[in-house]
Formats: structure tokens, C-alpha cells, sequence
């Protein structure tokens, strides 16, 4: 199945653009994240009082394991909601990478050098590749975050992604592409 907006052919859904504008879909992928961060530090914080609770390091009462009671409980919310809004523009970023040559002609280097680092093509299309982690794990511990997709630009690429992924896997592969032209 395929389909065709502005003279381009996306032959898979995942490829179709969003119907809206690009920036009310940053700012909707911005807001997604958000709140997937906030559920996830309420997750864990929970998880970490119930080992607590578990293993008898904490009475099971709410006044006795945070003081102020249920209070405390709106205070953690107000806290977890103001680090999940701020979480995901210091956690993704985009980053250049210089690459001696055309993008194309070193678009097979790319996915292999991916591929090494436990990363698999999740599609491919002439604006760029999308990569995805291999494993459930892996998408557990980036809570499903792990896309790093890499465009084509004038004087090399771009990758997008969480910052410490995009920072190492940056390094690495603008050092190996270029490398192999010296």
C-alpha cells in the first residue's frame, strides 16, 4: 500500500507526514513526552515505596512514609510535573555530522555501523534513516524513546534523538566515515 502527498511516494503509514503543520508536531511530540515522563516518575516512585514498604524499611502508612501525609502527595505531583516539562528538551537533541562525500554514497556504512550497535533499520526513504533498538529491554529502558533518525544535509547529516544515544553514536560514526576517506 502506498500513498502520495506534494509529489513524494510514502510506501509504508509509519513514512506519511503529519496532516498538521511541522511545528504543531514538535509540539505535540514535546507534549507526548512530557507526559509519558511524568507517569513514568510517578511509576517508579511508587514501585521504589512499595520495595520499601516490601522489605519493612517504611511503616505501610501513608503520614508515616512522607511527612504531611496524602499532602506530600500533591507537592511530588506538582514537583514530577514541572521536571517532565522541562525533561524532554534537555533529553533529545539534533546534532550534525560532517561526512566527507554524499550522504548516499555512504548511506550503506551508516546502517551497518547502526546495526553494530544493536540498532535496526526501521525504515529508509531518500529524506533520511529512522533506526529503532533492538531488543524489549532496550525500549523498556528509553521508554519506547529510542528512534534515532538520520537526514541528509549540505555538508554531511543530522541525527536526531535522546542526547547520550545521539552524542556517542555521533562521535563514533562521523570518526569512522571519515576516517575511511583518509
Amino acid at each position: 500500500m502506498s500513498f502520495t502527498q506534494y509529489g513524494h511516494k510514502y510506501s509504508k503509514i509509519t513514512e506519511f507526514p503529519y496532516i498538521c503543520s511541522p511545528v504543531k508536531s514538535q509540539t505535540m511530540k514535546y507534549l507526548v513526552r512530557a507526559i509519558k515522563y511524568f507517569f513514568y516518575f510517578a511509576i517508579v516512585t511508587t514501585a521504589l515505596v512499595a520495595v520499601l514498604v516490601f522489605i519493612g524499611a517504611v511503616e505501610g502508612n501513608i503520614d508515616a512514609i512522607f511527612e504531611g501525609g496524602y499532602a506530600a502527595l500533591w507537592k511530588m505531583a506538582i514537583f514530577f510535573a514541572a521536571v517532565a516539562a522541562v525533561y524532554p528538551s534537555l533529553a533529545f537533541i539534533k546534532r550534525d555530522i560532517t561526512i566527507n562525500g554524499s550522504f548516499e554514497a555512504h548511506k550503506d556504512e551508516i546502517i551497518e555501523y547502526m546495526k553494530e550497535r544493536r540498532y535496526e533499520l526501521e525504515g529508509s526513504t531518500e529524506n533520511g534513516l529512522s533506526f529503532r533498538i533492538k531488543g524489549v529491554a532496550g525500549k523498556l529502558a528509553k521508554m519506547n524513546e529510542d528512534r534515532i533518525t538520520i537526514t541528509p544535509t549540505l555538508d554531511g547529516a543530522q541525527m536526531e534523538g535522546l542526547r547520550k544515544d545521539i552524542i556517542r553514536l555521533a562521535m563514533g560514526l562521523e570518526s569512522r566515515l571519515n576516517q575511511q576517506q583518509d
